[in-house]
């Protein structure tokens, strides 16, 4: 097994990719446990209120007897606080930038490649889950868009946001 580990990591970008899910399996549970906190926490008593606002004022999204605002709401705000987290271990441990050069730059383009993974995990999350379905198909709306917007938000952060020049005789990008 450490041997198969040490080939898959001598790789540089396959090293980045385990970092990259390492970082994400951290910002998940973040995602995660702000969104059960505010969509389950204190007994889902936010949720009724928050529906009822949102279907006042977006009717349009009401028309799916599927559609809960509330949980669509928590999930982007979860989302984006999960990606803070995320921005800061990916610079620092997943692509190894140290100090204040371009940084700026990077996170407004990390928020770029996470606005379109946020719609992406959103869409995926909101389809998939049902308003009175049980507790494993939320548990798998919330997996599933994880899984795919992983690929994506890899392949944006590794080629646009962290881009590196490549050094002379790396053959390992």
């Amino acid at each position: 097994m450490s041997s198969m580990l040490e080939k898959v990591t001598a790789h540089k970008t396959a090293r980045q990719f385990v970092k990259f899910g390492i970082v994400g399996a951290s910002s998940t549970a973040i995602d995660w446990g702000v969104h059960a906190l505010l969509y389950k926490g204190f007994g889902g008593a936010c949720v009724a209120p928050i529906n009822a606002w949102l279907s006042d004022l977006m009717p349009a999204l009401y028309s799916s007897p599927d559609f809960d605002g509330a949980f669509t709401l928590f999930k982007a705000i979860s989302f984006c606080i999960a990606t803070l987290n995320g921005f800061y271990w990916n610079r620092r441990w997943t692509w190894r930038i140290r100090g204040k050069e371009r940084r700026g730059t990077q996170l407004l383009r990390f928020f770029v490649v996470n606005v379109i993974g946020l719609c992406i995990n959103t869409v995926v999350a909101s389809q998939i889950h049902k308003p009175e379905g049980d507790t494993k198909n939320y548990l798998f709306a919330l997996a599933a868009a994880t899984f795919v917007t992983m690929f994506w938000n890899f392949s944006g952060h590794k080629f646009w946001t962290f881009r590196q020049k490549p050094v002379s005789g790396d053959n390992h990008t």
